[in-house]
């Protein structure tokens, strides 16, 4: 198959980024052709006085990229165009783009653009659906993007102006990584046709050694902010004296959460910082389990399926598509968000039950080998693809 795989890279390479380059080895792997088009957001970084005066009417419509995303087509002629990230450089323009050219359009929901402007159904430290219907004046008025009346209204009009032109109806395809997202996207007005369940894939690296015993403290790997249940996490410990807690990470909210541990005399409590490759890997290893707090919708983080590659079990809020990847009593636990009394006794339960954390770990393992293996992902991907070419 002719695969042409569009996505702008971000300044910080991220999560996004990691899986767009895993999807790529992927199907190469598999045999199939990919051409990949590209725009760089370090592009924004060298603007010159007329390209800074353009960015608004560029990210609502790009003509260049319309323009190379036809000469791609015309070139290389694609079976289906897997689609990653498109803001702010590459913008909608590529869907009307490839619906004219005949060549379906799949979009993988990363997050929950294009429904939201900040792309997360979350601002002000709450969970906010106030733009799912087309009103972006909401974006504007909570300042939602980067807490910036201008950007907020930069990606409003961008999402706005596409969604009247038919920009929803032009994708042949979504991607959602956990039946969460699909849900919101039905609600959203997305019909069950173009909805698809694909969830992340991992290669599950060769395990040393027997899971014999689970580790003697919990771990926290990711972004620390307040969306994260970063301090929901630390006081869940602060009632947990006896459970050593890592933190691996960093953030705009550290520096709080810092202060709170000093302040409160928690010491259990250990900040590690950025940790990567082996190192990290090693901290997994050595866990008890993943904790995975957040208070806003999560789609599908890599985390887990790092913690589940690792045979640890994932301690995580019902929140977004972690209900979806964390299985009750099986891989995990679940717990209410927020309720840091709940959290503190689910870690305990875990922490008093050694062979239940080995056994919850062992079958989180499996699941990498299987349903969230590379093999099982190409097979997912490939059928997708059949389905919206069948239906082009």
């Amino acid at each position: 198959m002719r695969v042409l795989l569009i996505h702008g890279a971000y300044q910080q390479f991220g999560g996004e980024d990691s899986v767009v380059r895993a999807e790529r080895e992927l199907l190469e792997r598999y045999g199939d052709e990919v051409f990949v088009y590209s725009r760089h957001n370090d592009e924004i970084k060298s603007f010159d006085i007329a390209e800074k005066a353009a960015f608004l009417p560029q990210t609502i419509y790009s003509w260049r990229s319309s323009d190379e995303v036809g000469d791609v087509v015309r070139a290389f002629k694609p079976d289906v165009a897997f689609v990653h990230n498109i803001y702010p450089l590459i913008s909608p323009s590529v869907y009307h783009k490839l619906y004219s050219l005949g060549v379906p359009a799949v979009q993988v929901l990363h997050n929950f653009r294009p429904f939201c402007p900040n792309g997360f159904f979350y601002t002000k430290g709450r969970i906010c659906e106030a733009c799912k219907h087309g009103n972006y004046l909401n974006a504007v008025r909570n300042r939602c993007y980067k807490d910036s009346y201008a950007l907020s209204g930069l990606y409003g009009a961008a999402l706005g102006a596409n969604r009247l032109a038919g920009m929803v109806n032009k994708i042949a395809g979504f991607i959602c990584l956990t039946e969460f997202f699909k849900i919101k996207m039905h609600e959203f007005g997305v019909p069950d046709s173009k909805l698809f369940v694909r969830p992340n894939f991992v290669y599950a690296p060769p395990l040393t050694g027997e899971i014999s015993s689970p580790g003697k403290y919990a771990l926290y790997l990711g972004r620390l902010s307040p969306e994260k249940g970063c301090m929901t996490l630390i006081r869940a410990f602060e009632q947990l004296p006896e459970v050593p807690l890592k933190i691996i990470g960093t953030g705009p909210q550290e520096q709080e959460l810092r202060d709170y541990v000093r302040q409160k005399g928690i010491g259990n409590v250990e900040f590690l910082g950025f940790r990567s490759g082996n190192e990290k890997w090693q901290l997994l290893r050595d866990a008890l389990c993943l904790v995975l707090p957040s208070e806003w919708y999560e789609n599908f983080p890599v985390t887990v399926l790092e913690a589940f590659m690792a045979a640890k079990p994932v301690v995580a809020s019902r929140m977004g598509g972690l209900p979806y990847i964390v299985e009750e009593g099986r891989s995990g636990f679940l717990f209410e968000a927020g309720k840091v009394s709940e959290l503190a006794q689910k870690i305990r339960n875990l922490a008093g039950d050694p062979a239940a954390a080995i056994r919850m770990g062992g079958h989180g393992r499996r699941l990498t080998e299987t349903k969230y293996g590379p093999e099982q992902g190409y097979k997912n991907l490939m059928s997708i693809f059949s389905q919206v070419q069948a239906a082009a």
